[in-house]
């Protein structure tokens, strides 16, 4: 068996771990001891031989159940062998987690340790990797099955997105499809007055040219009758009186009265185009460019003599006050509410409808958060509320002081549109569109939809969507 340099040291001053005699013809067993003279034949123990096996007596007694192990002749020194000694390594220390050989166990620096064979230590930390990776496959897998969902989710809002564009496609091809149709039946209208001018034109041309025609016969008659002698003259001066009579000439209008009447028609259509065609371009850009909020009524905030409606959506005045649980948001000197959720930024925009009992009123604005709700409160932009307030008597914008608003009929439907950054609070009759008041502000902190409505049979209902029958 060849020898190495380092093996030729361990040999010279190494002993059998159990006979204690310098090795000779040392070999190796898989437990790690070297030595050939004490090793057992199983025939010493009891067993039959089959070959010649040799087993360990240090271990026999613990390993008696295993099957017997067989000698190894020492190898090449390699990674799996101990460096200082030269045998291969079998044994674990958990301490101070070395690998050790037969010696390296022996010494007095492991013997009060925890000391293993590879196969046994490495075994808890199998086990303990085998759980993290069964962790890690159950983590994995619910990310996998999270990523699907979302993955489902996002598909879903393409989708959407790609019909919605197809939507969009489809609607501006029949908004480009119905204005090309009205481009081409005006043109047509036109063109047919434009063909009628001309036949009237031609006819009214014809007949004045034969009156000028006649009328200048005429005159070359009466010329030549005007260079005649006196005898010749006098002898037919009957005739010549009759020809010298002025007659009335009834004149041939240019254009009939019934296409004047068309022509007219159709400019009158056709005046307010231009600013029919940029009041949508411009309400289009507006209703895209404008959030529409899904507004309810804060209950937190209603006073006492106020009702709202299961959905908060509707609130009507009551005589009776309800005894609610205090709160310091809910207002008690005024019978009103705010809307949610409030506004820090942004351009929002709802509408509100109107139904006023026998001399009853309403307010609708915004208010800032900061309003005050206890004890008296003003209705003014000093206090934080920009509103109109409605009622038969009279209608007043709550600005500081107070602006009288022309008195009318009482708006079903009151659109209210806040800018936040610009500072602005418009409100409009959602019907006529007609603009009721806009107020200039510089908001601080959150602003909210506000709403105030007093006396029997009076309520305010918000509109679940606000519509693109009103705009700015």
């Amino acid at each position: 068996m060849p020898s190495t340099p380092t093996l030729q040291v361990v040999r010279e001053g190494a002993t059998c771990p159990a006979c204690t005699r310098p090795l000779e013809d040392a070999v190796t067993t898989t437990c790690g001891h070297i030595c050939q003279l004490c090793l057992l034949l199983p025939s010493q123990m009891g067993a039959q031989p089959s070959g010649r096996i040799l087993l360990c007596p240090l271990y026999q007694e613990e390993k008696q159940s295993e099957a017997p192990m067989a000698p190894v002749p020492l190898g090449p020194l390699e990674e799996t062998y101990c460096k200082e000694h030269g045998e291969k390594i079998y044994f674990f220390c958990e301490k101070d987690a070395e690998f050790l050989c037969v010696f390296c166990r022996e010494s007095p620096s492991h013997q009060a340790h925890t000391v293993g064979f590879l196969d046994e230590a490495i075994q808890p930390y199998r086990d303990r990797l085998r759980s993290r990776l069964e962790a890690l496959i159950v983590e994995r897998d619910e990310i996998e099955n999270i990523k699907y969902q979302e993955d489902q989710k996002l598909q879903v809002l393409l989708a959407k997105i790609e019909n919605k564009k197809q939507q969009i496609e489809a609607a501006f091809e029949r908004l480009e499809q119905d204005l090309k149709e009205q481009r081409c039946l005006l043109l047509a209208r036109l063109r047919e007055l434009e063909k009628q001018i001309w036949k009237e034109k031609n006819e009214y041309i014809t007949k004045v040219s034969e009156e000028v025609a006649q009328l200048g016969a005429q005159v070359t008659e009466l010329e030549e009758k005007c260079q005649q002698p006196a005898s010749e003259l006098l002898q037919d001066v009957r005739v010549n009186q009759s020809r010298c009579e002025i007659k009335t000439v009834v004149r041939t209008k240019t254009i009939s009265h019934e296409l004047v009447k068309k022509i007219r028609d159709l400019h009158r259509k056709t005046l307010a185009l231009p600013e029919m065609m940029r009041t949508f371009s411009e309400n289009l850009a507006h209703h895209l460019e404008t959030d529409s909020e899904v507004i309810t009524l804060d209950p937190q905030t209603a006073s006492q003599s106020l009702v709202l409606s299961k959905d908060r959506k509707s609130v009507r005045y009551t005589r009776q006050r309800r005894n609610l649980r205090g709160s310091p948001l809910r207002f008690d000197g005024l019978p009103a509410v705010l809307g949610s959720p409030g506004f820090s930024s942004g351009s929002h925009r709802w509408q509100v409808e109107v139904q006023l009992g026998d001399g009853g009123g309403c307010v609708v604005g915004v208010a800032g958060e900061q309003v005050r709700k206890k004890g008296d409160m003003g209705l003014s932009a000093k206090e934080g509320v920009w509103a109109v307030i409605f009622s038969h008597q009279q209608c007043w914008a709550s600005t500081f002081p107070g602006t009288d608003l022309p008195q009318g009929d009482i708006p079903r439907a009151v659109g209210v549109a806040l800018d936040y950054e610009a500072g602005q609070v418009t409100l409009l009759d959602a019907q006529t569109q007609a603009p009721i008041f806009t107020f200039t502000a510089s908001f601080s902190g959150k602003v909210f939809p506000f709403f105030g409505v007093w006396k029997k049979g009076s309520c305010l209902t918000l509109k679940s969507k606000p519509g693109s029958q009103w705009a700015l």
